[in-house]
């Protein structure tokens, strides 16, 4: 990522500390693995304000360091930036106490509270990230950098975002019914496909195309498929390839998919492979066109920079009051799940259409360690998510389970099971591995304004 760096200087202050903070914070940036943008000056006035916002407009970045290294100009720092339309971080070096002379001394701890103040006064979106003031070179300070990158994907990465109902939600599905009007409020638009418009793509694709044969070749070697399948694994990659001309056509940044029963009943199989494999590229999909959690699904991917999941809440841990399964068919990302993944046909469907109409799942064991969960909803013109965190142990699931599921840790889950039920929250949850609670509550508070609620 490319982060600008931004000087907020007070002339009245020790200047020799200004460009030792430049380097010190350009060095920073290029550690943690991102490209620094130096600053052509400091901005100590209006004019040189002035130079800086055409600096930015010249040289696009994903997100904007502001850094106090005195402290600072608030004035010419909201000429500068308030135009930006990127992320804002705001950043004040320490004092020490052995340096505390009218020489070196530098009053940033003071300056960066007067610069955020003034952006509140202007409700100009920006970050602020504890410790309130930070060392360059110091490890906090990588902390709050990739903090920082994870609001930059978020934050960037959901604007103007188009997410795609490919075919209506699941008649019996009323759980994840959401409202598009209130998704428009918040920047997001939603495209809505009727499934035969998928059909007839299928239908359209001839068996020599070279993108089928290569769609074909990486099903094959996707996941293990059972013998004798080369016919449902052909069927499968005209799925994929009719899903991927969608998105392509429409311009998608994610899609939710109308899993059953058409499909089972037309394509004689299961399509949980197929958004398996476009979450593992990083095209976030779930099933039962349940968009809201596929939007916090996103952000979540976005959070993490890797693929997300969305799971059921879904079975009781023996009497453990802080655990449960979490599960789905078969959509989550392979490299989500344990190694030794396998296709298999989908026992629901089964037991109602027959054995072999629901080929596809692709079955596993979530791996172990700490991942950040969202659930959500539209409700009353708002647009609403619940942000926390959890851990999946090392549990064996009985080996008959089917589908995609791991034992999930939480801290006080009843009262939280208690609360989204009294509340009205969905069956389906979303996730990404790591702990990124951080970064997803200050992009949502702050930039995107969704209405958050946290334990």
């Amino acid at each position: 990522m490319k982060f600008a760096i931004f000087i907020s200087n007070r002339t009245t202050f020790p200047q020799q500390l200004v460009q030792e903070a430049i380097e010190k914070t350009a060095g920073a940036v290029q550690n943690a693995g991102h490209t620094a943008l130096l600053p052509p000056e400091s901005v100590a006035d209006d004019a040189a304000a002035l130079r800086y916002a055409e600096y930015l407009k010249q040289n696009p970045c994903d997100g904007i360091l502001a850094v106090f290294p005195n402290f600072g100009d608030e004035s010419s720092c909201l000429t500068a930036l308030r135009d930006a339309g990127k992320p804002i971080l705001f950043v004040a070096l320490p004092d020490k106490m052995d340096k505390m002379g009218p020489a070196t001394r530098r009053d940033a701890f003071c300056g960066k509270i007067s610069a955020v103040n003034l952006f509140r006064q202007c409700k100009i979106p920006h970050t602020v990230l504890a410790p309130h003031t930070v060392e360059p070179t110091g490890l906090d300070f990588q902390n709050n950098i990739r903090d920082f990158a994870a609001i930059c994907r978020i934050c960037n990465g959901m604007k103007r975002l188009r997410t795609g109902s490919i075919g209506a939600r699941c008649t019996p599905f009323k759980t994840v019914r959401f409202d598009e009007t209130t998704l428009e409020q918040y920047g997001i638009s939603n495209e809505t496909f009727d499934l035969s418009e998928l059909f007839s793509l299928i239908k359209n694709i001839k068996d020599n195309d070279e993108n089928l044969q290569n769609k074909v070749e990486f099903i094959r070697n996707y996941s293990c498929w059972p013998p004798n399948s080369a016919d449902v694994q052909l069927r499968m990659a005209k799925l994929s390839v009719a899903i991927d001309k969608m998105i392509e056509y429409y311009r998608l940044d994610l899609i939710t998919l109308r899993c059953w029963t058409e499909l089972e009943e037309e394509l004689k199989l299961s399509p949980c492979m197929v958004l398996s494999m476009l979450n593992n590229q990083r095209i976030t999909a779930n099933c039962e066109v349940d968009t809201v959690n596929a939007i916090g699904m996103h952000i979540l991917s976005l959070a993490a920079d890797a693929p997300g999941a969305c799971l059921d809440w879904n079975n009781n841990y023996g009497d453990d009051p802080d655990a449960c399964v979490l599960f789905h068919c078969g959509p989550t990302a392979a490299s989500l799940m344990k190694p030794a993944t396998k296709i298999v046909d989908h026992p629901m469907f089964a037991r109602i259409l027959g054995c072999g109409n629901g080929l596809g799942c692709n079955e596993g064991r979530m791996r172990s360690g700490k991942f950040t969960w969202a659930t959500g909803m539209t409700r009353d013109g708002k647009l609403s998510f619940i942000l926390d965190c959890g851990q999946f142990g090392e549990e064996e699931l009985p080996p008959d389970f089917f589908g995609c599921g791991g034992v999930a840790h939480f801290t006080d889950f009843q009262k939280k099971l208690l609360f989204m039920l009294r509340n009205g929250f969905p069956h389906h949850m979303s996730l990404s591995y790591g702990n990124n609670f951080t970064a997803v509550e200050e992009a949502i508070r702050s930039y995107l304004k969704y209405e958050l609620i946290t334990f």
